[in-house]
């Protein structure tokens, strides 16, 4: 998802990072990612990841390159137009989109960087891409470069180019009157944490039902992403549950949904949640499950497609729920 996927971000991209002090040699070249182990003491400043290319081997490994050898994979010392340093590493295979906080640290000749996955929101699909770090002007002379377990030699050969991808035009979510026919439901979870009031909720009793797996699926050719929302029927009532991104402050209070053609929108009313102190100028989101309830009528029951949130980058697909 763009905000899984656009709404939570510009989203960064990156693996498990396992991470030592020594020099990189070809012994090390390849190590097994760690979700204990992607933490890296003593670190030396924040770093910007930018999704250099779109997925490259649609899902189906074709470029994938982690392979034992005696020479270490490149990573290309490159400058923007204002002449900030960037490392550039082709071919990453990695999560296809992540929010994160990522940091940096010089050891010796070696610049490693990471990030801290409980602190981070990642997609639940994976593919190969370019990676674009931001370094400071003082890691330039960098001989190596440490990411995700794996150690890279870091040169100043001209870096490999990609044709530049247009990116497609989204169209606007229509717009609504609160005249217009809608339901309005405050039987909502929408939020980065769960909580105890949750579970007295009719959306509660759903939300952990469906399996991660059953919230999205590839095409035949493996690149486009079908993502699910998940119905439960309760009663006169069901309730859809799906994926969805939110700043780690914020809460969905009340949603009102407009059903036009085949096709719910979703529009929500969110709340700061006071507790939840986030640094100056630094940004915080998760991507998690979400769910609210309907009346079972309609063209609320017989929709196809739902949008969240004015999203129209992620068209969710309404599918039912295996019911247990």
């Amino acid at each position: 998802m763009k905000k899984l996927l656009s709404c939570c971000v510009a989203f960064s991209l990156a693996l498990l990072a396992c991470s030592d002090d020594s020099s990189p040699s070809a012994e090390n070249n390849v190590a097994s990612p760690s979700a204990e182990n992607n933490h890296a003491p003593g670190a030396t400043g924040n770093v910007n990841l930018q999704m250099a290319s779109k997925c490259l081997d649609d899902g189906l490994g074709g470029f994938l390159k982690k392979t034992v050898s005696a020479e270490l994979d490149k990573a290309y010392l490159t400058q923007d137009e204002e002449g900030n340093y960037q490392i550039l590493v082709p071919e990453l295979d990695d999560y296809c989109d992540i929010m994160a906080h990522f940091k940096s640290k010089r050891s010796g000749d070696t610049l490693e960087i990471w990030f801290d996955l409980d602190d981070a929101a990642v997609t639940n699909c994976m593919c190969v891409k370019d990676h674009l770090f931001d370094i400071m002007s003082d890691d330039a002379d960098a001989k190596y470069f440490k990411y995700s377990g794996d150690v890279f030699e870091v040169t100043s050969e001209p870096a490999p180019e990609r044709p530049e991808i247009e990116e497609p035009t989204i169209p606007d979510a229509p717009e609504f009157s609160e005249s217009d026919p809608h339901q309005t439901t405050t039987d909502v979870i929408g939020k980065c944490k769960q909580s105890e009031e949750d579970e007295t909720l009719v959306s509660g009793k759903y939300i952990f039902e469906d399996s991660w797996s059953d919230f999205s699926k590839r095409d035949s050719s493996g690149e486009k992403i079908t993502p699910f929302a998940i119905t439960h029927s309760d009663g006169d009532d069901f309730v859809l549950v799906f994926e969805a991104s939110f700043d780690c402050n914020q809460k969905v209070e009340k949603v009102n949904v407009y059903p036009s053609n085949d096709t719910l929108y979703a529009k929500t009313e969110t709340s700061v949640i006071e507790s939840v102190k986030l640094e100056p100028n630094e940004g915080c989101g998760c991507m998690t499950r979400a769910a609210f309830k309907l009346k079972n009528e309609g063209a609320y029951a017989e929709a196809k497609y739902m949008v969240f949130d004015n999203h129209m980058e992620y068209v969710y697909t309404i599918a039912e729920g295996t019911e247990k």
